[in-house]
């Protein structure tokens, strides 16, 4: 538990902080995640290549998703509050949405679509997908009136590190598109880590 207070304390730092702009529309029967304000990202290749931020911005991302799909179900399948199963609904399709294209763009690219699994690597934008089978496994066997409680503050910590992917693509990346993807995942997590900081402390 000391652990989800530390990581709800970073994550309600890094909401503070600007973003830039650029959340997709949403259907109507989708919960809206309001974009906040904040800097344009920076200049991109004109050639429309890749470095190699960009590769290991998607390979982390790729690494992401699973964990946060079992989350997301079990949430989903599992949580007595309709905006929590809401939530989790809508982030398992996008994330599903996500997946298929970080995956696409490495294999046009002919990359791993895992990262190195060297720790050392990824010190410097927020480690490797701190999600595994332990968290998954303890979601799982939360008791019921612990559940929501538990889930959230997995999530947090998980959407948290995704920022962090982001802003290291925003930073030194260069590839046209992925850049603007990154710009949707900083904009979006953001977003969520907000709202979920609201159904956490609620």
């Amino acid at each position: 538990m000391k652990r989800f207070v530390l990581l709800a304390v970073a994550v309600v730092t890094l909401a503070a902080c600007d973003a830039p702009p650029g959340v997709s529309a949403r259907p109507s029967s989708v919960p809206s995640f309001a974009p906040p304000s904040g800097s344009p990202p920076p200049a991109v290749s004109e050639s429309g290549g890749y470095n190699d931020t960009d590769v290991m911005f998607l390979q982390m991302m790729s690494a992401q998703y699973g964990p946060a799909a079992e989350l997301l179900k079990l949430a989903a399948a599992r949580s007595a509050n309709t905006k929590v199963r809401d939530l989790a609904a809508a982030m398992d399709v996008t994330q599903a949405d996500e997946l298929a294209a970080v995956q696409g763009w490495l294999r046009a690219w002919t990359k791993p679509l895992t990262p190195a699994a060297d720790p050392n690597l990824h010190a410097g934008h927020g480690g490797l997908p701190a999600t595994g089978p332990d968290e998954v496994k303890a979601l799982r066997d939360a008791p019921a009136a612990e559940f929501d409680k538990v889930f959230l503050n997995l999530l947090l910590g998980h959407q948290h590190q995704a920022i962090e992917y982001a802003r290291m693509e925003l930073t030194t990346g260069v590839n046209p598109k992925v850049l603007e993807f990154a710009t949707r995942v900083d904009s979006s997590r953001t977003a969520q880590v907000t709202m979920m900081l609201g159904m956490v402390s609620g």
